[in-house]
C-alpha cells in the first residue's frame, strides 16, 4: 500500500501590527530620517565654505588696514603690518596634532592705523604637565605677517573665560568681546590665522573647516542605513514575512 502525501498548503503573507514595536518605529524613524538629511545640509554647508576656501586661497594678498575689514571676505589672504602685544596672549586648550597635544597660540596685532585685531600663530606643544605652561617666544618690533581673515565660530558649551589673571590665559575658544573685555581695549570682530612663513608663527596647517562635507555625507549615510535597518526590523518583528519567504523558497 502506497501514501501519497498531500501538498502542504502555501503561507500566506500576514501582518499583525505590535503597538509597542509600532510606536518605537513612528518615534524612531522620522529622527534618524530628519539626522541623515540634516547631515546632507550640513555637507553642502561645508562644499560652499571649501569651495569659497580654495577660491579665496587663490586669490592675491591684499593690503589690511581697520578702513578694509568690514568688507573683505572670510578666507581672504592678506598682509599686515604692526606689532604683536607680547604681554598678553592666550591659549587655546585641548588642540592636537598629529596625537600629540598642545594649544594655539592666539595674541593681539596692532596695525599700523592702530586697529587692534587677534591672531592665531598656530599649534605649539604642550609640556606634559598641565600646571606648566609652554613659554611663548616674543615678536619684537614692527613686523609684517601674511595671513588670512576668519570669523568667531560660536559654541554653546566653549568660551573665553579664565580661571586666572595671569598671563598667558588659558581659554577654550576665542570670543572677540571677552577677550577686548579682558585685554582693555576694543578688538575687530574677526581674527587673522597668521601663515607658517610670517615671523611669531607657530604650526598652522589651516583647514576651511574641522569636519569635512565628506564626513557629514558618511554621517548622512550611517543616520539612513540605521533607517533602513528600523523599516526591516519592523516589517520582519510585524509579520511572518520569514515563513512566507522560507514557503516560497521551498515551492522553487
Amino acid at each position: 500500500m502506497s501514501f501519497v502525501q498531500e501538498p502542504s498548503s502555501p503561507v500566506r503573507l500576514r501582518f499583525s501590527l505590535n503597538w509597542k514595536i509600532t510606536a518605537v518605529a513612528a518615534l524612531a524613524l522620522p529622527l534618524l530620517l530628519t539626522l541623515g538629511f540634516w547631515q546632507l545640509d550640513r555637507g553642502a554647508e561645508k562644499r560652499a565654505i571649501e569651495a569659497s576656501f580654495a577660491a579665496r586661497q587663490s586669490a592675491p594678498p591684499i593690503e589690511l588696514s581697520g578702513d578694509n575689514l568690514e568688507v573683505l571676505e572670510p578666507f581672504q589672504r592678506v598682509i599686515a603690518r604692526g606689532q604683536f602685544d607680547n604681554e598678553h596672549t592666550w591659549l587655546l586648550d585641548n588642540k592636537q596634532r598629529r596625537g600629540r597635544v598642545g594649544y594655539e597660540v592666539v595674541s593681539p596685532f596692532q596695525l599700523e592705523n592702530g586697529t587692534w585685531i587677534l591672531v592665531n600663530r598656530g599649534w605649539l606643544q604642550g609640556t606634559g604637565d598641565r600646571q606648566q605652561l609652554p613659554p611663548v617666544p616674543p615678536v619684537r618690533g614692527e613686523r609684517s605677517i601674511f595671513a588670512e581673515l576668519a570669523t568667531v565660530s560660536h559654541h554653546p558649551m566653549l568660551d573665553a573665560s579664565s580661571l586666572t589673571s595671569e598671563w598667558p590665559r588659558v581659554v577654550m575658544a576665542i570670543e572677540t568681546d571677552a577677550m577686548a573685555e579682558q585685554l582693555g581695549r576694543p578688538l575687530a570682530v574677526p581674527y587673522l590665522r597668521i601663515a607658517e612663513t610670517s615671523p611669531g608663527a607657530f604650526e598652522t596647517g589651516w583647514q576651511a573647516v574641522n569636519m569635512t562635507a565628506h564626513t557629514h555625507l558618511g554621517y548622512a549615510f550611517q543616520w539612513f542605513a540605521m533607517a533602513a535597518a528600523l523599516v526591516v526590523w519592523f516589517l520582519f518583528a510585524n509579520s511572518n514575512v520569514l515563513a512566507w519567504w522560507r514557503s516560497r523558497r521551498s515551492k522553487k
